[in-house]
């Protein structure tokens, strides 16, 4: 029996397309998608490539979901390969699954393609130190990634992968203010789907993305009061995390506070 022709558990949708998605334009290529892996060969191609700009490309996701009951809106910087293929794979094998309805087959490649690992764990320790579950009323802020899911919206600043010379783009080489096209996918796609969420906390992962949100808290796009800046990248990689939340913890506890009282 094919691998992707299994049955695709249900999934309970409270979702929307994104502002500015491109899910209706796509997602005939997703239904043709062939068994087996899916690799560069397959996702790297013109069919999916949305812009470039120099030794910059922006290929299409399908992360498109908004998640308009959110409480908490999880930024990273741009998807990078292993979720862009995690991502088409369980697109693909939803279809091939039997699931009809979009939404849920949006839901669905959320929960397989999102934040997971140490990553998750190291997020999940720190958020439940400065006072996180208590803001939202859960027990601990690993519900948000299982029972609770109903309450976070996962992005990412640059909401589609970028690739600089065909390697992740880690938000350094360029900067995002230095490239128009960057920029643009920040101040017109990034704004409206925060938009759309107005009363959640932001919680941006890495100084790339606090980067793009202070741009757009300068030009008034976006409160300052929602910004959990300060939070260090969960990253297993991130040999100053510890550190760095120790500096920044009673710092953190505060935005939280004055999150939940003025906004929430």
């Amino acid at each position: 029996r094919s691998q992707t022709s299994r049955k695709v558990p249900a999934v309970v949708s409270g979702m929307e397309l994104c502002p500015g998605s491109q899910w209706a334009e796509m997602v005939g290529l997703l239904r043709a998608l062939p068994d087996g892996e899916l690799g560069r060969e397959r996702l790297i191609t013109k069919e999916f490539l949305l812009e470039e700009e120099g030794r910059l490309q922006v290929y299409w996701i399908p992360f498109e979901r908004l998640n308009r009951a959110a409480r908490i809106a999880i930024i990273g910087l741009t998807p990078g390969w292993y979720q862009m293929q995690k991502a088409f794979t369980a697109a693909r094998d939803a279809f091939r699954g039997g699931m009809t309805d979009e939404l849920l087959v949006l839901e669905y490649i959320g929960r397989q393609a999102g934040f997971a690992g140490s990553m998750r764990a190291n997020m999940v320790n720190m958020l439940d130190v400065v006072g996180l579950p208590a803001a939202l009323g859960v027990q601990t802020s690993a519900e948000l990634f299982q029972q609770r899911d109903d309450l976070i919206h996962g992005t990412s600043a640059l909401r589609y992968p970028v690739f600089f010379d065909g390697k992740n783009y880690g938000g350094a080489n360029p900067r995002v203010a230095r490239s128009a096209m960057l920029t643009r996918f920040v101040r017109e796609r990034l704004t409206a789907e925060l938009a759309a969420i107005p009363d959640a906390l932001v919680l941006p992962l890495g100084r790339a993305v606090e980067s793009c949100l202070r741009m757009l808290i300068a030009t008034g796009q976006l409160d300052e009061v929602r910004c959990l800046f300060g939070f260090p990248h969960p990253s297993g990689a991130n040999g100053h995390r510890a550190g760095d939340f120790r500096r920044n913890e009673v710092t953190l506890r505060a935005a939280i506070a004055r999150w939940s009282t003025e906004v929430a």
